[in-house]
């Protein structure tokens, strides 16, 4: 009988426990594809095959490899949120927040290079696939918002002058901590990421001066 072969962790958990279990291990299956080989090795099947699922089922829930990826970029973002908590990082306390903002992701994101090499695969085919763009955007707007408001933070402290532009200032500083990491990820021996850490804070305290 069907009932007497199902482990005993299963036995009375809904099917949209189950769904969500065998979803969250099919992501995470995909993202370690993608951190391998890039976005364009990626197969639905494969990504069910690796995380123990049949090579249908990601298909099934997913229905084609752009939502799979869309759900790989969301995944992403909250592993980098989950370590920004499990770290302490402060959100709210001016410019102490965001320069360690900035440091934290610097830093961390050397010590996951096949983690960060994923996240850009994917974020960087939002300009081929308009259900990854959609889903790139929303996560670029959410990581605008949180620096704005920890310039503005700072703003009202009076430790960042007050006619600067939070948003614009907020997506250069997104731009530049990619950026920065783009370059390591293709050549790590060729960028002194201390260095350009240091330089790159000292520059924006100085910028910032009232």
């Amino acid at each position: 009988m069907a009932g007497a072969l199902r482990k005993p962790a299963e036995i009375g958990r809904t099917h949209a426990e189950r769904r969500r279990e065998a979803e969250t291990k099919i992501v995470q299956a995909a993202f370690d594809i993608v951190a391998r080989r890039g976005v364009d090795q990626l197969t639905l099947a494969e990504a069910g095959e690796e995380a123990g699922y049949s090579r249908a089922l990601p298909a099934h829930y997913f229905e084609n490899r752009e939502n799979l990826l869309a759900a790989v970029a969301e995944h992403a973002v909250n592993n980098y949120r989950k370590r920004l908590i499990e770290q302490n990082v402060p959100s709210d306390d001016g410019v102490r927040s965001l320069i360690a903002s900035i440091a934290f992701y610097l830093d961390d994101s050397r010590g996951w290079p096949k983690k960060l090499r994923a996240f850009h695969e994917v974020m960087n085919a939002g300009l081929r696939w308009p259900v990854i763009a959609e889903v790139a955007a929303r996560l670029n707007q959410e990581w605008i918002d949180r620096i704005a408001a920890q310039i503005r933070s700072a703003q009202a402290q009076g430790d960042i002058r007050s006619q600067l532009d939070p948003i614009a200032e907020a997506v250069a500083i997104s731009g530049a901590m990619r950026g920065i990491m783009a370059q390591w990820l293709i050549a790590p021996d060729k960028v002194d990421l201390d260095a350009v850490r240091d330089t790159y804070i000292a520059g924006l305290r100085r910028s910032w001066k009232p």
